[in-house]
């Protein structure tokens, strides 16, 4: 009987005797140059039964040697999770301070915009570009050009400087320019005025006529009131050009510098008168050249043609009344 009960007090230990075998016991087929799995924590002296919980030891895996331990010791457990609560608070928090950022910083048009989906913008029309102002002149435009000096669509535009000499004042003539810092027609007479003649059909340039006036008399003031070279002096420009021309008149003779013979025909004329300092017209009338004698000094081309003028007379008929008044 107390053999009996002695077997019953070893059993116990036998069998932790066997789990510990069993624990360290090499699976088959393994190489012994393989550590085995670490032992089971020992139980300290003086502390009893091992810590509740623990098990018995479970053996190493079938299929192969266990995964070492780490070897700077094990995982620190994970910190305890947020409660979806607080995850939508933050949530909301970083949103409205990205919305409140975009709104400070006026992107808010822009992030529409992106929005726009690819088939509205390939359904819109391109912009076109803002078409210049451009003059229309006699000559083919050349590609690219965008003005000339001919008058534009806004009308003539105040120029930055006084004229400098009377040849700036064919801007009047041509409508591109009117100078402010000339004197207005008004106030008592004279009003000074200079002539600018067309020389030839077409080209727009002119030149100061400066013998017109001669019926007038001849003193300093008649020049400056007829012909004044001074272009800040002068209130109105009169342009003269020719507009077509007809039949002929005659043939006329000329020895110097050598014998030629030139055709007079007939020509039309347009006079017009613009204040120099708005650019206004005063006068536009239709004239014909009645001056049909042969000039004694011509210049002219090598088609030996030349033009009947205006008289001086017509001239100074047409423009007497805005002169002396």
């Amino acid at each position: 009987m107390s053999d009996t009960g002695a077997g019953s007090e070893q059993g116990p230990a036998g069998d932790a005797e066997q789990r510990e075998e069993t624990a360290w016991m090499r699976p088959a087929g393994e190489p012994p140059g393989v550590p085995g799995p670490p032992p089971p924590p020992a139980t300290g002296p003086g502390h009893g039964s091992p810590v509740p919980g623990y098990g018995p030891p479970i053996a190493g895996p079938p299929y192969g040697p266990a995964t070492p331990a780490a070897p700077f010791g094990p995982y620190p457990p994970p910190g305890p999770q947020s409660s979806g609560r607080s995850r939508g608070l933050v949530v909301a928090v970083a949103v409205l301070s990205v919305l409140l950022l975009v709104a400070c910083s006026g992107l808010i048009g822009g992030a529409f915009l992106l929005g726009s989906s690819p088939r509205e913008t390939a359904g819109r029309e391109p912009a076109a570009p803002p078409v210049a102002p451009w003059r229309s002149s006699g000559a083919t435009p050349t590609p690219g050009a965008t003005a000339s000096a001919e008058p534009s669509a806004r009308g003539p535009q105040p120029s930055d400087f006084p004229a400098a000499q009377i040849s700036d004042l064919n801007d009047v003539c041509d409508g591109v320019l009117y100078f402010p810092q000339s004197p207005r027609r008004t106030g008592a007479a004279p009003h000074p005025v200079a002539l600018l003649v067309g020389t030839d059909l077409g080209t727009g340039s002119r030149r100061h006529d400066q013998v017109y006036y001669y019926d007038e008399g001849l003193s300093k003031r008649v020049e400056r009131t007829w012909a004044s070279e001074d272009p800040k002096t002068v209130q109105m420009v009169a342009c003269l050009d020719r507009t077509s021309t007809g039949a002929t008149i005659r043939k006329c003779r000329y020895d110097d510098p050598k014998p030629d013979t030139l055709t007079l025909l007939k020509a039309t004329y347009r006079l017009r008168v613009y204040e120099v300092a708005t650019g206004r017209r005063l006068l536009d009338k239709t004239m014909g050249g009645d001056d049909q004698q042969c000039p004694y000094v011509v210049l002219y081309g090598s088609d030996k043609k030349i033009y009947a003028e205006v008289s001086h007379r017509s001239l100074l008929g047409a423009l007497r009344n805005l002169v002396k008044r």
